[in-house]
């Protein structure tokens, strides 16, 4: 079961195979999660998200017209589900089960300390993301989909795909500046000028 394709798992499970259908949430479930924690912000409500939009998917396989990639139409649901869900709730950030965090194996405790903080700072900053905004970047920079996947799984057009990802992109690297390197390479040589003009 493991190494069979993708087509043959949807067309199987399409006609009430639960083994193929299995090895689709599988192969699916941990990105939908991390998609759906990023949306709603919280764990609980996150998993939610994942399991309805899995029974949604097993009820209407049958209908699934391939138009999209398989894992579009899966983040199609997952939008959907995560709006409902976040109307009937009142979602509540939480610091569990977010992005992963930095490996911290065998790094400097220096370059852990930094980046740990880029990494709460970068938790913080998408949260302050509209969110479609939040979910095109998503999508885009974590999940590797193009504009045109984007648009369809957020049913937006893909001018508002262009439009969210700069607006984010822009409060991003704004935001996150204090650790960018190029910038303190810029610093350093321009104190580094201002003294040599000095002496």
């Amino acid at each position: 079961m493991n190494e069979q394709g993708e087509d043959s798992l949807i067309r199987a499970a399409a006609i009430g195979d639960r083994l193929a259908f299995d090895e689709l949430v599988r192969r699916h479930l941990r990105p939908l999660l991390s998609y759906a924690t990023r949306l709603v912000s919280d764990p609980t409500t996150a998993e939610d998200v994942t399991q309805e939009t899995f029974i949604a998917a097993w009820r209407n396989l049958p209908d699934y017209e391939q138009r999209s990639s398989f894992r579009t139409w899966l983040f199609t649901i997952a939008s959907r589900k995560a709006i409902d869900l976040r109307r009937r709730r009142s979602a509540i950030p939480t610091e569990d089960d977010r992005l992963d965090g930095p490996d911290r194996r065998n790094t400097d405790p220096y370059d852990q300390y930094v980046g740990q903080t880029l990494f709460d700072a970068l938790q913080v900053e998408l949260e302050r993301l509209s969110y479609h905004a939040r979910a095109c970047w998503w999508l885009r920079e974590v999940e590797g989909l193009s504009h045109e996947e984007i648009a369809t799984a957020l049913a937006i057009t893909r001018g508002s795909v262009r439009g969210h990802l700069q607006r984010a992109r822009a409060h991003l690297a704004q935001q996150l500046a204090p650790w960018n390197p190029d910038r303190h390479d810029r610093s350093e040589t321009q104190r580094s000028s201002t003294e040599q003009r000095r002496g």
